[in-house]
């Protein structure tokens, strides 16, 4: 859809919907379907029955022509190494290419036994033929260019997912940290920032980030690069969306 990029939206914009259960995760699915959009990123915090509806999300999504990515909250040096493997199996029935973790908190230098853990995880993922895009944290730790950057070097199979917004909450420098992870990219998640930290993320082009910089150092990457909107969808999820595609369309 944009041009060597497949675009997603995310269960995110419907979140309070899907709190409340106004809505299910197979009716984002078909609002995915009716937008146009290629596919839709799924999370299981958002997802009360997501273990049994595993099968029948992913033959929902291939009837209607959708890619799927799959999203938790874990972190890849924090969380339990039994619920790391449930999330990767997860994506795996899903069909899902990749999984986003969080890194947490990175094991010290000479952490063996904690860097041999997080080997451990990738290389199940790769069993799998799931590949885990460690995302940059909005908060700490996690978060920052340098920690990814570290966790990279030290399990290369690893790959990253790019948050054009929380790297600017950490006042870094977005196009630089595209440049700098390069071909370890391969999922990113689209938003803008309104300028104030307490701020939820805000749809593309309605916020302060140097959209156009930072469009214009992945569009330099050769290789193929998952987009996923990720803002909240408020009271108007659609509007957003179709908000969203339009910048992007234009761009």
């Amino acid at each position: 859809m944009a041009g060597n990029r497949s675009v997603l939206i995310s269960v995110m914009q419907f979140e309070d919907a899907l709190k409340s259960g106004a809505l299910t995760v197979f009716d984002v699915i078909e609002t995915a379907a009716q937008t146009g959009v290629d596919g839709v990123e799924l999370r299981r915090e958002l997802w009360p029955n997501w273990q049994p509806e595993l099968v029948e999300a992913r033959r929902q999504a291939d009837a209607v022509g959708l890619l799927i990515a799959y999203a938790t909250h874990a972190t890849l040096f924090s969380t339990d190494a039994a619920t790391l493997r449930g999330d990767i199996d997860a994506a795996a029935t899903l069909g899902s290419p990749i999984i986003r973790f969080f890194p947490g908190q990175l094991p010290a230098d000479d952490d063996s036994a904690g860097w041999a853990g997080g080997q451990a995880i990738a290389d199940y993922a790769a069993q799998k033929g799931v590949v885990i895009a460690l995302e940059n944290y909005a908060r700490t730790p996690g978060g920052t260019l340098a920690e990814i950057q570290t966790a990279l070097a030290r399990i290369p199979s690893l790959m990253t997912n790019l948050d054009m917004g929380n790297y600017s909450l950490h006042s870094q420098d977005v196009p630089a940290a595209v440049a700098a992870l390069a071909g370890r990219i391969v999922y990113s998640h689209l938003k803008d920032q309104t300028g104030n930290p307490a701020d939820a993320p805000t749809v593309l082009g309605a916020g302060v980030l140097p959209l156009g910089d930072i469009f214009a150092a992945l569009d330099a990457l050769p290789q193929e690069i998952l987009y996923c909107f990720e803002f909240r969808g408020g009271d108007d999820a659609l509007a957003r969306i179709e908000q969203a595609l339009a910048w992007l369309a234009a761009r």
